[in-house]
């Protein structure tokens, strides 16, 4: 029995991370999808069809369907980031290309298969703490990872890009990052970065503050939307993927310098961050 589906539905066309370099500018003057762009690390700018973000780690930033963007990177902190790019609707009767189109005189500029509307998806800036933009940037790893091997399952990237939208939904802009962390918790942030190499406990971290380990789970949670553990580990791949490109040191000195003690199991963890083993991340050359 044929199942019947739509003329079009959402596809994820392309995800990338991309590193840049001090003060480094890049303008895409005309980007045919809805992207996701989420910053790792670092600081800087990006402006979506005029209107200006700074934007920092934590952040997830959506910009709608054919924009204009341009980013600037920081002088003295540059971040990195990683994109997702949806095409909305995309014929069902044609095979998907999995390329962004972003410069004039691309071919898929033009394109009568790609369908979307900038009203539905206008540029929004959200945080971590937000439950479905947080999840959206998990599939944005899985797409980078899935890209990097290789491959192009229309079906998988067809149903990848209906998961995003269906969390889409679901977001709303965050302006809470704007407001000032709980003393509590900006000590013990500061804690575990002083002592990331080292083995770091909840109970530990949260004497720190003096306080308990409930409240500071709860601060966590609250605050920066997911358990300490998860934060640390975010934490120590972030540190990892700044030394791994800024330093000549081997993939298994880095995993000590981050706190973990096996190398193998660093890089199992790094892969499933970032889509790509430690010892291949230096050499990322792609576009946002």
């Amino acid at each position: 029995m044929t199942v019947e589906r739509p003329d079009d539905d959402p596809v994820v066309v392309g995800a990338n991370w991309y590193r840049f370099s001090t003060g480094e500018h890049i303008l895409n003057p005309h980007v045919m999808s809805v992207s996701f762009v989420w910053i790792v690390s670092g600081t800087g700018e990006i402006i979506a069809n005029g209107r200006p973000f700074t934007v920092e780690q934590q952040h997830i930033l959506r910009l709608p369907w054919r924009h204009r963007v341009e980013y600037r990177a920081s002088t003295r902190t540059p971040f990195h980031i990683g994109t997702l790019h949806i095409v909305p609707r995309h014929d069902r009767g044609v095979s998907v290309i999995p390329r962004v189109a972003f410069q004039p005189g691309d071919p898929l500029l033009a394109d009568p298969t790609r369908h979307g509307d900038a009203a539905k998806f206008r540029p929004g800036l959200a945080s971590m703490r937000n439950a479905a933009a947080r999840r959206i940037t998990e599939f944005g790893t899985i797409a980078i990872e899935r890209l990097g091997e290789g491959g192009f399952e229309e079906e998988y990237f067809r149903a990848l890009g209906r998961l995003v939208l269906a969390e889409n939904a679901a977001w709303s802009d965050d302006h809470a990052h704007d407001a000032a962390l709980p003393g509590s918790l900006e000590l013990m942030m500061t804690f575990i970065r002083h002592h990331i190499a080292e083995p770091l406990t909840v109970a530990r971290v949260a004497e720190a503050a003096r306080c308990s380990e409930t409240t500071a789970q709860r601060l966590f949670t609250r605050h920066l939307g997911e358990p300490m553990q998860a934060w640390i580990r975010q934490l120590r791949l972030r540190e990892a993927a700044t030394l791994l490109r800024t330093t000549g040191l081997r993939v298994s000195e880095v995993a000590r310098l981050v706190g973990y003690e096996d190398p193998l199991y660093f890089s199992r963890a790094f892969r499933r961050a970032f889509g790509v083993a430690p010892s291949r991340f230096a050499s990322s050359t792609l576009r946002p």
